[in-house]
C-alpha cells in the first residue's frame, strides 16, 4: 500500500522530507531511516532508462565481508568516461538502492556509473568506508573496461557523507589518475559538521556519534580522510555543488574557498531554494538544475576547458 503524505505545492516534494532535508532534524517520533525510507517511492520514482545494469558485482572481501557495487550502463558506443560515486547517508545510511534513480540520472549524462556499496557504520566505523573507497578506485581502473568503460577517464564523485569519502579518497590517493571530482552538499570537516548531523549519526558530539570510535574523536583532529578540504591542492577539476537551504551549506562553501587558495581548478555552483539532498527530489526545481550543472561541469572539463582534465 502506497504511503500518504502531503506534497509541498512549490516543489512537488513530500512536505515532511523536504522539512528534513532543510534541517536535518527529525521531528516527531521514528528516526532519520524511518523518514528516509518512508518516501523511498518518491526519491526512487521512474527516472530515464539506462542501457544495462548490473547490481552487486563484488569489489572486494574484507574480514569476511563481502563489498560490491551496482554499474549503470549508458546507452551508445563504449567506451564511456567513468564514475565511481559514493552514496550519501551519514556513513551510517544508504545503500546503491537507495540512490537507484539518481544512479540513473548520471549514466543518462553518458557516464558509466559505479555506486559503490561501502561499509557503513556502527558495525564497520572509520576508517573502513574511506578504505573501501580508495580500493574501489583502483578496482575500476582495472575493470572499468569489462563493463564499456574508459579506465583513463575516471572521475569520482558522492552526495553528503559520499562527497565525504570521495574527497577522502582524493586527499590520500592522489597518484590514483583521478581526471575530475563532482562534490555534491558533502561534509569536509567531519568534527566540524557533526552538530549538524545530530540526528542522523546519533548525537551531536564525537563521544556520542557512531561513525567515529570515541578514541578516533578525540585523537584525529587533523586527517586528511576526516578533514579532507585542508588537504585539497592535489584534487582534480571539482565540481562543488549545494544549495542555498542546505543546513551544510557552509561546507561547501569552506571547501570551494580552500580550492582556489589552492589554485586548484574547480566550479562552485549554488542552487537557489534547494536544501540538502535535492539530487533525490525528482521533483524539485534544483533537481533539473543540479543535473543540469553536472552535465555542463562533465563537457566543460571533457572538451579540456577546465584546466588538467585530460581525457
Amino acid at each position: 500500500m502506497a504511503t500518504e503524505f502531503t506534497t509541498d505545492k512549490t516543489t512537488g516534494v513530500p512536505a515532511e522530507l523536504l522539512a528534513f532535508n532543510r534541517t536535518l532534524k527529525v521531528t516527531g517520533a521514528g528516526s532519520a531511516l524511518d523518514v528516509l525510507g518512508s518516501f523511498d517511492a518518491y526519491t526512487n520514482q521512474d527516472g530515464p532508462a539506462v542501457a544495462d545494469i548490473v547490481r552487486g558485482a563484488p569489489v572486494r572481501e574484507i574480514a569476511g565481508w563481502r563489498v560490491t557495487a551496482d554499474i549503470y550502463r549508458p546507452f551508445g558506443e563504449p567506451p564511456f568516461p567513468t564514475l565511481l560515486y559514493l552514496h550519501g547517508g551519514a556513513w551510517v545510511l544508504g545503500a546503491p538502492a537507495t540512490h537507484r534513480r539518481l544512479a540513473a540520472d548520471l549514466c543518462a549524462l553518458g557516464l558509466l556509473t559505479v555506486v559503490l556499496d561501502y561499509r557503513r557504520a556502527p558495525k564497520h566505523r572509520f576508517p573502513a568506508a574511506v578504505d573501501d573507497t580508495v580500493h574501489a578506485l583502483d578496482w575500476v581502473v582495472e575493470h572499468a573496461t569489462e563493463f564499456g568503460g574508459d579506465p583513463s577517464c575516471l572521475l569520482i564523485g558522492g552526495d553528503s557523507a559520499g562527497a565525504n569519502l570521495a574527497a577522502a579518497a582524493l586527499a590520500v590517493a592522489p597518484a590514483t589518475p583521478v581526471q575530475a571530482a563532482l562534490l555534491c552538499y558533502g561534509i569536509y570537516d567531519v568534527h566540524r559538521a557533526l552538530p549538524v548531523l545530530s540526528d542522523l549519526v546519533g548525537g551531536p558530539d564525537p563521544d556520542a556519534q557512531m561513525y567515529l570510535r570515541p578514541d578516533d574523536a578525540c585523537r584525529r583532529l587533523d586527517d586528511p580522510r576526516l578533514h579532507p578540504e585542508r588537504y585539497c591542492a592535489g584534487f582534480p577539476p571539482t565540481l562543488v555543488l549545494t544549495g542555498d537551504e542546505d543546513p551544510l551549506y557552509a561546507e561547501s562553501v569552506t571547501l570551494a574557498g580552500r580550492l582556489a587558495e589552492a589554485g586548484v581548478p574547480h566550479s562552485s555552483a549554488v542552487v537557489a531554494g534547494a536544501p540538502h539532498g535535492f539530487l533525490q527530489m525528482p521533483t524539485h526545481p534544483g533537481h533539473a538544475e543540479g543535473l543540469r550543472v553536472i552535465e555542463e561541469f562533465v563537457s566543460s572539463v571533457r572538451r579540456g576547458s577546465q584546466r588538467g582534465f585530460t581525457c
